[in-house]
Order: structure tokens, then sequence, then C-alpha cells
């Protein structure tokens, strides 16, 4: 009878997937404060399960990369990762939680608040999501992350 309760309220929970294939959309450097829109090699593969009362808790795990080449005077190149390491909530559109920011290999932002929305469009479509992320030092939502939805699973 136990072991029926707790497979019902796995079934219930609602999971998704959202892959970004080398095509971004924008990143945006809270440091330097430079726009980028021209990425190479700009990847993305966040997979997440909205909460299910009683028993289970929001999890989530993110991960983008991207070379950002320097269009602007003032600029330069750069390599980013963006890292979700704490969940703090989902729903069905986004992830709210805490971001490790690495740009060439050095940490910029550890454990920023931060927040992933727009993940519930369908792929293809021109529709894309954002990552913003807090910098204690820089302002709140200076971090961005955005790309276009490639491919979703959701089951």
């Amino acid at each position: 009878m136990m072991l029926g309760a707790f497979s019902v309220s796995a079934m219930a929970q609602n999971t998704h997937s959202v892959w970004t294939n080398n095509n971004g959309l924008v990143i945006r450097d809270a440091k330097t404060g430079c726009y980028y829109t021209s990425l190479a090699a700009f990847d993305m593969a966040t997979s997440w399960t909205e909460p299910s009362p009683p028993l289970y808790a929001a999890i989530a795990h993110f991960r983008g990369v991207s070379k950002a080449y320097a269009t602007t005077i003032g600029c330069s190149d750069h390599f980013y990762e963006f890292t979700l390491i704490k969940t703090a909530a989902t729903t069905t559109d986004d992830i709210t939680g805490y971001w490790n920011v690495y740009r060439d290999g050095g940490l910029a932002c550890n454990a920023c608040k931060g927040v992933a929305y727009g993940l519930s469009q369908p792929a293809g479509a021109g529709n894309y999501y954002k990552v913003y992320i807090d910098d204690p030092v820089y302002g709140p939502s200076t971090w961005l992350y955005s790309g276009y939805i490639d491919a979703r699973k959701d089951f």
C-alpha cells in the first residue's frame, strides 16, 4: 500500500529538458559591461523536475558554455561557462538558484543568485531562454546568457 502511494507521487512529477546546439543569442559580462552576439560553440543543456508534494524537492541541472567574440571597441574575446550549482525553485518555465560564472576558466561570480526563464517554449521558431544572474559587486541581473531552444523533451 505504501509503495503505491510513493509511485503515484513520483509519476505526478513533471520533468523537462532543453538543449541549445551552437545557437546562441547574447552573453553580457557583468564586470566589463560588454555584450556579445558573435558566439561560437554556444551550447547548453538543462534538465529540471518540478517539485511534487509531499516528498520531492525541485531539482535542476544547467550548464552553458560559449566562446564570445568582441565586436565592440573596448571589449575582448572570452570563453564563458554558466553552471547552476544549487537549485532554489523550479516551475514549468523557470529555474531559480545559485550559479557560478567562469570567464576564461577563472571564477568570475561565485554562488550568485539567478534565474533561467523562458524554458517552457517549444523548440524552434526563434524561441529563446534567458539566464540573468545577480553579481554582488556589479548589481542585479548583470550577467546574461541567452540562447535559442533547439530541442526539448518533457515527461
